[in-house]
């Protein structure tokens, strides 16, 4: 049943053009004995005009008293009515969509046609017709739709002109069936993969999958050719190059995948385009190249909808840019946006995340207290032993160092020793953390003497300050605030 909330949501969510149309719709269409005439747009209006409207006062509006059953009878008719309005020519015009969806919609709605054709038989032109479909569909990759145009056309023409053509239209399907099968399969590969990435913390977790499925790939491109298998082979190329720490290489890979992107309709849209630039800052970020990846975190916003999931993901990334550069006033405004934002949402990791960031920020500006605050809503990163949890039990330390809370730090770093024992048995742990909770127990046994730490300890900071992959700080890590280097500013070094 649709509720009043989620029918605001959809009708808020609709273009000013296809708001007009739905209304223009709506008034032509309404049926003269249906008791409800009219009240579709006055509906729309009323939640146009008052977006905290609530059902009674709407209900009221139409009917005079309240109504359940004929409001909720509305509610489904009137949302049916947008459906089919978002269909309309004039709304999937270029200002909302890319070519590549437009040619996917146009295809999709015009097999409706021909098989209305056929069955009234009306084939005076049902083959050319047929034709143009399997030209575009073949144009876009659209191989479902070209497989369904080409069956169609086969039923039409083998009874017209016998076996011989019969057969020619099946081994083009056997054909593109080779192709569709090989899009599927680099899709779902692409999806499986990038599911595991987005939880977790270590490579190990999906190293295995990932070289399989580039192998995988790679054949099923020099079979096709499809620019759909090559799209998803560079990323999980790029992918390879990343988790190997061959940034360069990396670069190269996403660079080929940004020029398939704009010279290829089949794949093309804006989506994609602001993707393939979000991986490229992301790379650029740890090659240290932190002037060019903001350049293209920025560009990258501009092919996402504002209030997107993407949107937020592209103003994080911007966030690490601004935040590496130091331009720490931008840094809190774009934290502080996500952070909200993702309050709103069912995304209980990214929130997290998101609250552990801003307290990153929070402790590198000197609000130890707000740091704290943010810290007690991090629950689901918590999950996450051995990556965010550690980052957040690490930066609660520094924060109680940092307010002279030395007590409650001394605890907090026993309570790290018991965690991290507990956690190696059964989990991988860095080294890097290993070392740092090394140095930390030497600080509270010596009364926090930063500086004679540091002297006795010079072997594990040389370590964390080495390129060694084990032991040396990594970019878009938890630890915002590097370790080794804070340490070194608490006894003015």
């Amino acid at each position: 049943m649709t509720t009043l909330n989620s029918f605001k949501n959809l009708v808020n969510k609709l273009k000013r053009e296809e708001v007009k149309s739905l209304l223009k719709y709506l008034r032509y269409y309404q049926d003269a004995k249906d008791d409800t005439k009219g009240k579709g747009v006055m509906l729309i209006e009323a939640i146009l005009a008052d977006p905290d409207c609530t059902t009674k006062d709407i209900q009221i509006g139409l009917y005079g008293s309240e109504n359940y059953h004929a409001f909720n009878k509305l509610l489904n008719r009137t949302k049916d009515k947008i459906y089919e309005v978002m269909l309309f020519d004039q709304n999937l015009s270029k200002e909302f969509y890319s070519d590549r969806n437009r040619a996917v919609f146009e295809i999709r709605k015009k097999l409706v046609q021909s098989e209305i054709l056929y069955l009234r038989g009306m084939t005076d032109e049902l083959e050319s017709f047929q034709n143009k479909i399997i030209s575009k569909a073949k144009q876009y990759e659209v191989y479902d739709s070209l497989i369904e145009a080409l069956r169609a056309k086969q039923r039409y023409v083998g009874f017209r002109f016998g076996k011989t053509s019969y057969d020619r239209i099946e081994n083009e399907i056997l054909k593109y069936e080779i192709n569709r099968k090989a899009v599927i399969q680099s899709r779902s590969l692409f999806t499986k993969i990038m599911s595991v990435i987005n939880q977790s913390n270590t490579s190990n977790d999906y190293k295995d999958d990932l070289y399989q499925a580039i192998n995988l790939l790679t054949k099923d491109f020099q079979t096709t050719s499809s620019s759909t298998v090559g799209y998803y082979l560079y990323y999980l190329q790029a992918e390879w190059f990343q988790i190997n720490n061959l940034y360069k290489d990396a670069e190269s890979i996403l660079s080929k995948l940004l020029k398939l992107v704009l010279e290829n309709h089949s794949i093309y849209t804006k989506t994609r385009h602001g993707d393939v630039l979000m991986n490229l800052s992301f790379n650029e970020l740890h090659l240290g190249n932190f002037d060019l990846a903001l350049q293209n975190a920025v560009l990258a916003k501009s092919y996402y909808e504002n209030n997107s999931v993407t949107m937020d993901v592209a103003k994080e990334l911007e966030f690490y840019c601004r935040f590496f550069l130091k331009d720490i006033d931008n840094s809190e405004k774009l934290i502080d946006e996500i952070y909200n934002s993702t309050r709103s949402s069912n995304t209980p990791f990214l929130y997290s995340k998101r609250a552990y960031l801003y307290a990153c920020l929070k402790t590198l500006k000197g609000d130890f207290s707000g740091s704290n605050e943010l810290l007690q809503e991090v629950k689901e990163i918590e999950k996450d032993k051995e990556g965010w949890n550690l980052g957040k039990r690490i930066l609660t330390i520094i924060n109680r160092i940092e307010s002279k809370d030395l007590e409650s730090a001394d605890l907090k770093v026993l309570s790290l020793e018991k965690f991290l024992k507990r956690i190696l048995k059964f989990r991988h742990v860095r080294k890097r953390d290993i070392a740092i909770l090394r140095i930390l127990l030497k600080l509270i046994n010596e009364g926090f003497d930063f500086e004679k730490v540091y002297l006795q300890r010079k072997r594990y900071f040389d370590l964390l300050e080495s390129d060694d992959p084990d032991y040396g700080w990594k970019i878009k890590s938890p630890e915002m605030i590097v370790f080794h280097q804070w340490f070194k500013t608490k006894f003015g070094k």
